[in-house]
């Protein structure tokens, strides 16, 4: 186990760890970094509850980290880049209506990439899913398309059961479009434990409003086309 510590001011700029001088501050942020597991772990400053983030590569830690801090020389991200790829460690909100607002933000994002891929395929849809995860730690919002033609085929492969239509898990994973999932679930675990369900249920409400209110008119539906949400267990 390895630990490296980043303060939580310093100053305004974009860093590398090894540009930080812990010797000159005592609040820090503790990144506890597990070799062998490729698991990052450290407990969340303000809130105290512990965020993990796995499948971080031996051969990143710690020079692919970034720390960012603001005009005010505060800690605000730790981001990690790999090749093209930059993920979020850690995010610092001032409070509970900054993280509302940053959260939804990213849902606004993320589903303008969903809605786009949706209508660049141009299909005739019999179901559309709105699946949603959160356990804590993980989180996922993610749609799921369905044809006609692929509707038929779970439904004669359940016996001609029509109830089988409505089952999200029974379609392929290709037709799965995600939100990013990991960013989201560091996102939560950066916020106050006893808002992070509200937070994830409520960007879920915004998703499925928007869907309802932008996206269903510019496609293309079946007579029988039903909007469905589902939870993951």
């Amino acid at each position: 186990m390895v630990t490296y510590e980043i303060p939580m001011k310093w100053e305004t700029g974009k860093f590398r760890l090894d540009a930080l001088d812990m010797e000159t501050t005592e609040e820090r942020l503790s990144l506890c970094y597990d070799e062998e597991h490729e698991l990052l772990t450290y407990e969340v400053p303000g809130y105290g509850n512990e965020a993990r983030i796995y499948t971080v590569p031996k051969d990143q830690m710690p020079d692919g980290l970034s720390i960012v801090y603001d005009n005010s020389g505060n800690l605000r991200r730790v981001e990690l880049t790999e090749a093209d790829c930059t993920r979020l460690i850690y995010i610092q909100f001032q409070d509970d209506e900054e993280a509302r607002e940053c959260l939804l933000h990213f849902v606004e994002n993320q589903m303008e990439q969903v809605f786009a891929d949706i209508t660049g395929k141009k299909q005739k849809l019999a179901r559309l899913f709105l699946e949603s995860f959160y356990d804590g730690e993980a989180a996922e919002i993610a749609v799921r398309t369905a044809t006609q033609e692929e509707m038929k085929a779970v439904i004669d492969a359940d016996g001609g059961d029509p109830a089988a239509a409505d089952n999200a898990g029974d379609y392929p994973l290709e037709n799965l479009i995600m939100f990013d999932s990991e960013t989201l679930g560091v996102m939560l675990m950066c916020t106050d434990c006893d808002f992070q369900d509200a937070l994830f249920e409520m960007a879920v409400e915004m998703f499925e409003e928007q869907i309802r209110q932008r996206l269903l008119d510019k496609i293309e539906k079946t007579d029988d086309f039903q909007l469905i949400r589902e939870e993951i267990d």
